[in-house]
């Protein structure tokens, strides 16, 4: 059976920063800037996360999530919001692919 020891050192002051910074860039950009705020809230969460003592580091960027972002986008449009388990699962799909145990010298600092 696997087992593991998974352990999230954020703070809620830690988030609240970060919640707040991407939240008024989201609002201000009228949504525009959502990936690069979903990327940095991404980032946060991954630098406070450990698994067997092995800090987890998140690499996507806002660009990169923008294409399927803007696919989500219009897919929802055209099927009146019924594209949003699929638009789910794409978000969850960047997430993953864009997380990795840190390696030597990859250890990132508290945000």
């Amino acid at each position: 059976m696997a087992h593991g020891v998974f352990e999230f050192k954020g703070t809620g002051s830690g988030f609240l920063w970060v919640y707040i910074w991407t939240g008024l860039l989201t609002a201000v950009t009228l949504g525009l800037l959502w990936p690069v705020a979903y990327a940095a809230q991404q980032r946060w969460i991954a630098a406070n996360t450990f698994i067997d003592g092995k800090q987890l580091v998140f690499v996507g960027t806002g660009l990169g999530i923008f294409v399927v972002w803007l696919k989500i986008l219009i897919l929802s449009l055209l099927t009146l919001g019924i594209y949003a388990a699929w638009a789910w699962c794409n978000i969850k799909r960047w997430q993953t692919n864009n997380l990795y145990f840190s390696g030597s010298g990859d250890v990132v600092e508290k945000i």
